[in-house]
């Protein structure tokens, strides 16, 4: 694109808010808005954004399924007065909190996009 002579406008509207959230989002992307929303019209992304919102529903939907079974863990631990819990759940619950980490760190960078 950056060698390629433009020669002629295409014109887009769109309320001012919408023209702040292209252009940040085209900053975060280094590089100018007229150069994000060529790409985003020739190659549009493979997932609709209803598709992505749903997805992202059902992470968060998944997600607060495991916060629920670790409190139902917790929860056990407390009713029978652990003391200390065993370095093998320890390990697994923190790989969960990796997991959780790495699932919403994808997310905001989607969100960013």
């Amino acid at each position: 694109m950056k060698n390629s002579v433009y020669t002629t406008n295409l014109i887009v509207r769109m309320t001012e808010s919408e023209k702040k959230e292209v252009a940040r989002v085209a900053r975060t992307r280094g590089v100018t808005m007229s150069d994000y929303v060529r790409g985003c019209v020739i190659n549009p992304p493979d997932v609709s954004r209803k598709e992505f919102n749903e997805l992202k529903r059902l992470i968060y939907y998944e997600i607060r399924k495991i916060g629920v079974n670790i409190n139902q863990i917790a929860k056990k631990y407390n009713e029978y007065a652990y003391v200390e819990p065993s370095i093998e759940l320890i390990d697994k619950l923190n790989k969960i909190v990796d997991l959780m980490n790495e699932v919403n760190m994808r997310i905001e960078e989607q969100n960013l996009e």
